[in-house]
């Protein structure tokens, strides 16, 4: 099973591909971020997880150990979070208060609304909850692959 801190370590120093440094240059995160990740086991913001996954040519899923299977095909244009979820909460003809009553959901409608309005993204575990609810994957709602 990939580990996600483990992982991020093994690349970085195990696998003498580059420094912690490096790494954060590459990926376009800062030092300390991966030092969190690879010292502390620090899950870091969605942003971070994104480009660490983006940079490395695997799933969120992979990436933080969710699953041993790495199916991830990129979009082929990509799209926002902000879009994509609208997108979701059409086709399924839901409004925003269906989201957040849901079972699986732990955020709440104004989470929602900032997270259009302002562009923000949610932390990753409200991530997940929205995949579960669209029954979708966690890289399709953040709009990096095509593949429900």
């Amino acid at each position: 099973m990939w580990d996600f801190t483990s992982s991020v370590f093994s690349y970085c120093i195990d696998g003498g591909h580059c420094s912690n440094t490096e790494f954060a240059a590459r990926v376009g995160i800062s030092p300390n971020t991966i030092s969190k990740i690879t010292s502390y086991g620090i899950i870091p913001n969605t942003k971070s997880i994104v480009k660490i996954a983006d940079y490395l040519q695997v799933s969120i899923p992979y990436l933080l150990a969710k699953t041993d299977e790495n199916s991830f095909d990129p979009a082929l244009q990509p799209v926002t979070f902000q879009e994509r979820l609208k997108q979701l909460i059409r086709e399924n003809e839901m409004r925003i208060a269906n989201v957040t009553n849901n079972p699986n959901a732990t955020f709440s409608r104004n989470s929602i609304h900032l997270w259009l309005k302002r562009n923000n993204l949610p932390s990753i575990d409200f991530i997940f909850q929205l995949a579960t609810i669209f029954n979708v994957s966690p890289d399709y709602i953040l709009g990096r692959s095509d593949d429900r």
